[in-house]
């Protein structure tokens, strides 16, 4: 087993305690009371001894045993992002925005970007360290383009996931114009350097994140193709090598391609080969790792396919024992999983119907969604999801795999970019194999763990839709 990072976060609590000011006590709500009282209790409470917490790591609650995702409270976002105001508090008070910006976007900007990321990140924010944006905030203070796209993509993200809205309201599309109009101009200009700095580069990232997010894949390539150019302009991707920039391209890359099972845009050309696996996970097995049922699956299958389900396997190990002893596992060594592995599994071709094709396919379902999908997010993704359908029937009727096998593919659909309730074929699959091998709900956990399954992420989707079979 690879070794983990030696790092482990605490959680604190907040770096700050809100004040509350009034002049009218009858005028204070239920919710004000509770605030007041918490903080007077803990006056009253300091310098006793407190009985041990449980240990928060990076987001997940270790008692007992139990794993949980980092949950993401969506009523943080309705009390922080207050319409705009003409005030901001005390520690905003020394950044200097543009005229024509209100500052509460900015504070909404600081604000929203922590819970962006649990959605965005959910397995990096949960065993991995978080991402910094502290870098990214610099820059959106001092360059208007970055300001304005990702005033943009946080007042976007807060109309879809907290008002449910299917496009952005009118005040982030003038943001998204501004932002746009400012990009345009500055490529169209006379500095080459300047065209193809970090911040232009994030802020094509961000708007290709955008166009995902509404479903406007042709204008998210047209991004990505746009970023390609400004990689090639610095020298390739070896001039990112040290750059934390790197992975995103490559996420955004990958999160297009996948979904659509197009052509990424990286990583297509004889000097670009595909970065190989982390050394951590190469080392064989050991005995302990290995199963019977991902033995069969590895026999199966063609040898370079084979490679990518161990290391896939050999990951979610890595981070089912991360969860289990509270350690940290390295930044680097999921990035590097996700961009060889998923890459590679985008690179090879099988003939439609094989075996290999099938198990190439889930395989890469199952990468999307540990490395790729958002927290709770299953955006339409019509190509990737009727392949999988096709597939999944083909591997059924071939009667070349186990049940137990098909009990795991069905599953792993059903948690990363299917609703069982609405597909009837899937539900119908589903119960059909729960039912024909009579076993109880910790059984199936046991099935799904023998193949690759990241309890943090799924056990509670995964328990969800075993109840609604019953």
């Amino acid at each position: 087993m690879a070794e983990l990072d030696d790092t482990v976060m605490v959680v604190l609590g907040p770096n700050s305690m809100p004040f509350v000011v009034t002049s009218n006590n009858s005028s204070i709500d239920s919710a004000t009371r509770k605030l007041i009282r918490s903080h007077v209790m803990r006056g009253r409470n300091q310098g006793r001894t407190r009985p041990k917490r449980n240990v928060l790591v990076q987001g997940y609650d270790m008692a007992a045993g139990s794993v949980q995702a980092p949950s993401v409270n969506f009523d943080d976002i309705t009390r922080i992002y207050m319409p705009p105001t003409r005030h901001i508090g005390p520690d905003l008070s020394f950044l200097a925005s543009p005229a024509d910006l209100d500052p509460s976007i900015l504070s909404n900007i600081i604000k929203v970007s922590p819970i962006a990321q649990k959605v965005m990140y959910p397995l990096l924010t949960a065993v991995g360290k978080p991402v910094d944006n502290r870098q990214w905030i610099r820059l959106c203070m001092v360059d208007a383009a970055a300001l304005h796209v990702t005033a943009f993509s946080v007042e976007s993200f807060v109309d879809i996931f907290l008002h449910r809205r299917k496009q952005p309201n009118p005040a982030a599309m003038v943001h998204f114009q501004k932002g746009l109009t400012l990009l345009s101009e500055r490529l169209a200009g006379g500095d080459e350097e300047l065209k193809a700095t970090d911040t232009s580069i994030g802020v094509v990232l961000k708007l290709a994140t955008a166009a995902h997010f509404v479903g406007d894949l042709q204008v998210e390539r047209q991004h990505m193709i746009g970023v390609r150019k400004m990689v090639e302009s610095r020298g390739g991707l070896d001039a990112f090598r040290f750059n934390p920039l790197l992975f995103e391209m490559l996420r955004c890359d990958l999160v297009l391609s996948v979904p659509s099972t197009s052509i990424p845009v990286f990583f297509r050309q004889p000097l670009e080969p595909i970065p190989p696996y982390p050394v951590s996970l190469l080392p064989k097995f050991n005995g302990t790792a290995q199963t019977q049922d991902t033995l069969e699956v590895a026999k199966m299958i063609d040898a370079s396919l084979a490679e990518a389900w161990s290391i896939m396997r050999r990951f979610s190990l890595l981070v089912n024992l991360g969860t289990q002893t509270q350690r940290l596992i390295s930044t680097k060594v999921i990035n590097e999983t996700m961009t060889s592995v998923v890459y590679r599994l985008l690179d090879i071709r099988y003939p439609s119907g094989s075996l290999n094709e099938g198990v190439r396919l889930i395989l890469l379902t199952y990468c999307f969604h540990v490395f790729l999908q958002w927290r709770d997010v299953k955006l339409p993704c019509p190509h990737l999801q009727n392949s999988f359908q096709e597939m999944t029937l083909a591997l059924q009727h071939s009667g070349k795999v186990s049940a137990r096998f098909m009990l795991w593919v069905l599953m792993v659909g059903a948690v990363s970019i299917f609703d069982s309730q609405n597909e009837g074929w899937l539900s119908s699959m589903l119960r059909h194999h729960v039912r024909s091998q009579q076993i109880s709900w910790t059984e199936v956990q046991d099935v799904l763990k023998s193949f690759l399954w990241i309890p943090l992420l799924d056990e509670e989707p995964a328990k969800l839709i075993w109840d609604s079979l019953n």
